[in-house]
């Protein structure tokens, strides 16, 4: 439980009529710097420490698992993050109403799944903000109003060199960094287990598999095995099943069987169908005991970079 209230002045935040996000250096450095440290996208709140709600003077993390398409923030961490910013005295505009995260590759353009987050998860507040910016440097950002009227559109972005800042801290950004974000490779992932690194690397070495060649969890013999020595008499036709990458970045297979469709989201490794009961419901189910079940597992992890390809085009 927080003991020290937010000062009086910061309680509501000051009317700018700004149609610009400005951030400090510091803030602004330390977000560049949180992007490019790993491989994965990565999520973290803007918090504006003066009256102004379109200043970002500092950019935290909350602990979260990452993918190259996605993060999925710690809901228990997050409870403990408002608490400190409680503590050190800044109300909760100041700290939860920008969220901020960052886009592998070229585009800032915001997912289906952004879009849901941002639909969803910021609800609640009067207001709020999402800030995209990918690799290449190109930012978006969108100023969302939820009462009254309400209302929606994109702002412009700029590093505020006016503004005092402290040097960067590296180190501590490291520290920060290394407790909050997991990665999450799911191109090396089978039914119920993600491939540790070392557990792969031996694996390859010892049986002179290419690198490239994908792997599957075999439960019975509890051991990885290489797709190309797991179906010795089939490898040609193996994965020739028909499926494919959907808007969310599920495979979406016909099972002409059932007369129905099953998704698999290989980021969380679950599995989904239409509800027979409830005409275009889509809800989470065990796999079926069938041959087709783990030939998909396969294809999402050997055509993982085309799901990044499918999100991209929707978003067009």
């Amino acid at each position: 439980m927080s003991t020290k209230k937010p000062s009086p002045e910061f309680m509501t935040p000051e009317m700018t009529f700004g149609d610009t996000l400005r951030f400090t250096p510091y803030a602004y450095a330390k977000m560049l710097w949180m992007r490019d440290r790993g491989d994965t996208e990565v999520a973290g709140y803007a918090t504006t420490a003066t009256p102004d709600p379109l200043l970002i003077t500092d950019f935290r993390l909350v602990k979260q698992k990452c993918t190259s398409v996605s993060f999925d923030l710690d809901p228990d961490d997050l409870v403990e993050d408002v608490e400190n910013a409680l503590d050190d005295g800044l109300a909760p505009w100041q700290t939860h109403n920008i969220l901020c995260h960052t886009h592998p590759g070229n585009s800032p353009n915001p997912s289906v799944t952004d879009e849901n987050n941002f639909e969803m998860a910021f609800s609640h507040p009067n207001w709020a903000i999402m800030f995209i910016i990918a690799e290449g440097g190109a930012a978006y950002c969108r100023l969302k109003i939820n009462i009254g009227p309400g209302i929606a559109k994109e702002l412009k972005v700029v590093v505020d060199w006016k503004t005092p800042f402290v040097g960067t801290d590296t180190e501590e950004w490291k520290r920060e960094y290394d407790a909050k974000v997991k990665e999450v490779k799911f191109c090396l992932t089978g039914k119920n287990k993600t491939a540790e690194k070392q557990t792969v690397d031996d694996f390859l070495s010892q049986c002179g598999n290419d690198p490239n060649d994908p792997l599957w969890y075999n439960e019975q013999e509890d051991k990885w095995i290489g797709f190309s020595h797991a179906q010795q008499n089939e490898t040609d036709n193996y994965l020739d099943i028909d499926c494919h990458w959907d808007a969310n970045g599920d495979v979406a297979y016909w099972c002409e069987k059932e007369d129905k469709w099953f998704y698999y989201d290989p980021i969380r490794q679950t599995w989904f169908a239409e509800n027979a009961d409830v005409d275009e419901e889509v809800i989470e189910v065990e796999p079926p005991n069938e041959d087709w079940v783990e030939q998909i597992v396969l294809w999402a992890g050997m055509y993982a970079d085309e799901r990044q390809m499918a999100l991209v085009e929707d978003d067009e």
